[in-house]
């Protein structure tokens, strides 16, 4: 007998351990993915649906952590051929962002704080 061609997203949420609400998130927000629907809108997923969305996950969790935000998983998961200095480069740039993020946030604490 052979394998089913489409999966369903109950068989993919057990395949890849993710809840189904994530999977259809990342469906809503990640390029390539060409999920089917059937005529109830169902979502089906072909094998290149389930590796793309292993690759997404492999991305955003490394060792059970959180590693990247949904862009940069997007971007590392589109480049299957991404190199460690190409991926080391994004991280650091979206580290410096965050870094930076973190320090206005501080700043304007600190204002609301002075006025208090």
């Amino acid at each position: 007998m052979s394998e089913k061609k489409y999966k369903s997203i109950s068989e993919v949420s057990k395949i890849l351990n993710l809840k189904k609400h994530v999977i259809r998130y990342w469906d809503s927000k990640f390029d390539g993915l060409s999920v089917r629907l059937n005529s109830n809108k169902q979502r089906f997923f072909n094998n290149d649906n389930i590796i793309k969305l292993r690759e997404i996950k492999n991305a955003l969790y490394k060792n059970g952590k959180h590693n990247y935000s949904l862009d940069l998983a997007n971007t590392i998961a589109n480049k299957k051929n991404i190199n460690l200095h190409e991926e080391k480069k994004l991280v650091s740039f979206s580290s410096k962002n965050f870094i930076y993020e973190l320090k206005l946030i501080s700043q304007n604490l600190k204002r609301v704080l002075k006025s208090l």
